[in-house]
């Protein structure tokens, strides 16, 4: 996945070859969509000026203490989240594990990619104090 912004170029095998910048690098398919993830997780709504809505507020789950009941919450969350700013997969299972000795929750995301013919794609990852990352 890219999360940096990478410069691309092109390959010749020439004995003059000269590189010729492209363009920036890109995620195609699977990484497309776990980039798309990583981006609706760690974006707060208002960050984004031309789309105000876009993202989730995890980061209010650690907050608020970490228990059972806020981790069904959180899986709320994110379902709601992912059907509306990630059209392109179909969530088959969320399952949240609290740890409490690290004030932290396991996401395990369960996804199917109908338009890749992708099923039991599963996407896992921490969220914690300094955010949300993928393991």
């Amino acid at each position: 996945m890219q999360f940096d912004l990478e410069i691309e170029y092109t390959k010749s095998n020439g004995v003059n070859s000269i590189r010729e910048q492209k363009d920036i690098v890109v995620d195609l398919d699977v990484a497309a969509i776990k980039n798309s993830i990583f981006n609706i997780f760690t974006t707060i709504p208002g960050q984004k000026i031309l789309n105000p809505t876009f993202g989730l507020n995890l980061l209010y789950f650690l907050f608020d203490g970490i228990s059972s009941t806020n981790a069904r919450l959180l899986g709320d969350t994110i379902l709601k989240g992912l059907n509306k700013f990630e059209p392109r997969i179909k969530v088959e299972n969320i399952d949240i594990t609290t740890d409490f000795d690290n004030q932290q929750y396991t996401i395990d995301l369960l996804l199917s990619v109908p338009s890749l013919n992708i099923t039991g794609l599963q996407v896992k990852g921490t969220l914690a104090e300094s955010g949300y990352y993928f393991n």
